[in-house]
């Protein structure tokens, strides 16, 4: 089994600095050369594309495979006369909100299309980018995240693992979920990888777990996480002595507890469950998501 450390560095790597206002003039699709589809949002390292709507762009959007469904920065979905759809009901981590929607004929990146979404509309101000990519369109597309060359691709033949590829079982939930096998000490938790949370974070069924278990390090603290639609949500920082994905063990993982309502959207209430962030995703080279094989892959830096 492989063993992977993290320092006790800052628990939290919330949103914050890095907001994206998009001054890109809105341009077709066909008459620019392709650009680099991937650079970082902000401190956290969470990645982000360069994504055409109705072939226009390209815009800044976050991939977020914790997401149910997309979302379009309020202005650009004005600068692109998008027509408006019914008011939605919109779920983040602090809980729900009734959000106006829009509808686009074309959403893609690089060669992944998708045709007839209706995506929820919030101001830049909350959302801090141009979008947001859901799983609705990932759907069951491949997607590898490399952190270390810095780009993504969805749909396309992954990497063959090597010695450094760690793979762990997953399953796709009819939702479009992917869960992945993950252990805390005498304890099985329900987990998911997040590329758009800048935080690893477990619901309260996990703390009291984690209590039980002895399965901190140190002291909790009060703290609060920031969802992507800018809502604020009190929680409880601390670090848990060990985490298990499938034959990897990772030690001292700083993370946040809290009444987070995405565990209560996907059913996972009474369950101790954990979504991975992205400041845990960062310290690998790449991760990448195998949905033909049922593998999530962690490629461990040399």
């Amino acid at each position: 089994m492989s063993e992977f450390g993290f320092s006790r560095r800052a628990l939290l790597r919330l949103i914050s600095g890095g907001a994206l206002t998009s001054d890109a003039v809105v341009t077709d699709q066909g008459n620019l050369p392709a650009p680099d589809p991937l650079r970082y949002l902000d401190t956290a390292r969470r990645l982000t594309v360069q994504a055409y709507v109705n072939t226009f762009g390209p815009f800044d959007f976050l991939v977020d495979t914790g997401a149910n469904s997309s979302v379009i920065a309020a202005e650009l979905a004005f600068q692109l006369g998008l027509p408006r759809g019914a008011e939605s009901r919109l779920h983040s981590i602090a809980g729900t909100q009734t959000v106006a929607t829009a509808r686009v004929a074309r959403l893609a990146v690089g060669r992944r299309v998708r045709s007839d979404l209706v995506v929820s509309v919030l101001p830049r101000e909350q959302l801090r980018m141009d979008g947001v990519l859901g799983l609705e369109w990932l759907a069951r597309a491949s997607l590898l995240l490399d952190f270390r060359q810095r780009r993504m691709t969805v749909g396309e033949a992954l990497p063959v693992p090597d010695v450094r590829t760690v793979i762990v079982k997953s399953k796709l939930l009819r939702s479009g979920l992917t869960l992945i096998d993950a252990l805390m000490p005498l304890q099985r938790l329900v987990a998911f990888v997040d590329s758009g949370s800048t935080t690893t974070v477990g619901n309260l069924a996990m703390l009291e777990a984690a209590k039980q278990n002895n399965a901190l390090i140190g002291e909790l603290r009060a703290t609060e996480l920031r969802s992507v639609t800018g809502q604020v949500l009190a929680g409880r920082a601390g670090t848990l002595s060990r985490l298990t994905l499938g034959g990897m063990t990772l030690r001292n993982i700083p993370l946040v507890f809290g009444p987070i309502h995405t565990f209560d959207y996907w059913g996972f209430r009474e369950q101790p469950a954990i979504v991975i962030g992205v400041d845990i995703l960062q310290r690998f080279d790449r991760v990448s998501m195998d949905f033909k094989r049922n593998e999530v892959r962690f490629r461990v830096p040399g």
